[in-house]
């Protein structure tokens, strides 16, 4: 194999249920974006959260 493996310079963590910050990381040139659905997610909003992950990421954009 001699695929290359490039180096990540930046990661943005960011909680999947704040609508707003997932569409502002589409503006940021991130390498990675990681969106929490854990410990930065309310028990009560992890179900919209996880709808809000797929909703982004099917739409595209990071």
């Amino acid at each position: 194999m001699t695929e290359k493996i490039r180096p990540r310079r930046s990661v943005l963590y960011m909680p999947a249920s704040n609508e707003r910050a997932l569409e502002k990381a589409k503006t940021l040139g991130a390498d990675a974006v990681i969106f929490d659905l854990e410990d930065a997610v309310a028990p009560d909003a992890k179900a919209g959260a996880r709808s809000r992950a797929c909703a982004s990421v099917s739409a595209g954009g990071y």
